[in-house]
This record gives structure tokens, sequence and C-alpha cells, in this order.
């Protein structure tokens, strides 16, 4: 059985709309449709609060989906790689700027090379942030 069928069957069983499992879930009803339909499917964090919400373990609810656990799987690859590739923009970006203060090549004939490393060290920084923990309301 697909998860977005089990989470419907659950829902039900439990007599709560849609919208009040997205109310509880902190998402939206468009968003528990989507699963339940199979259009989209919810991530680690939204499969954990569903756990806790009806009291069903992990396991119960994804065990039987495949194509579910291959998507997780792809997805931490996915972020992984894309972790990895922002670190090496941001020490690329880190040492062009070293180089260019101890070279003394701060000019503004290289005002472009410098916003752009600065946008790179941005950019990164700004992406790596979804590594660290997220509080819970």
């Amino acid at each position: 059985m697909k998860i977005g069928e089990k989470i419907k069957i659950i829902r039900e069983n439990k007599k709560m709309s849609q919208e009040n499992m997205a109310k509880s879930l902190h998402v939206s009803y468009q968003a528990v449709s989507n699963w339940e339909r199979g259009k989209s499917y919810p991530d680690i964090s939204n499969i954990i609060m569903i756990s806790d919400l009806y009291s069903i373990s992990l396991d119960e609810l994804i065990r039987e989906d495949k194509n579910y656990k291959d998507i997780l799987l792809e997805k931490k690859v996915s972020s992984i790689t894309d972790t990895i590739l922002n670190v090496i923009f941001l020490l690329c970006a880190v040492m062009i700027s070293i180089y260019m203060m101890i070279e003394n090549k701060l000019t503004s004939d290289n005002s472009f090379y410098i916003i752009l490393t600065v946008l790179v060290i941005i950019h990164t920084s700004l992406d790596l942030l979804k590594w660290l923990p997220k509080k819970r309301m």
C-alpha cells in the first residue's frame, strides 16, 4: 500500500478532516490532499509528526511503500551533494577574498569580482543554514 493511501485510511479512521490534519502538522490542506492522492510525498519531518499524531509507528507508515523509501534516499544523497558543493564554493570565495586582500587587488577595477565573491559567500552561508537544528513550535 502506498503511503498516501495509508495516511488517508488512518486519518479517516480517526475521523479527522484533511484541514484539521493540516493544522496539526502546520501544512496546507492541499499538501495533505496531494499526499493522499499520491501527487507528492510528505518529507521525513512530516512523516514523524504524522506518526506522533496518530500514534502509529514509522515502520507501519512507510514499510510497504518502496517508492517513498527510494525518494527519501534520493533526497538525502542530493542534499549531501548540495552541501558539499556549497562548502567548496564558500571556501573558494573566501580564498579569493583573502588572495585579493594579500595582493592588494581590492580596487575599483576588480569591483565585479569583489561583489561576486561577497554574493557567493552570502548565498552559500544562507544555504548552509538549513543544517542548523530547527526549533519546533
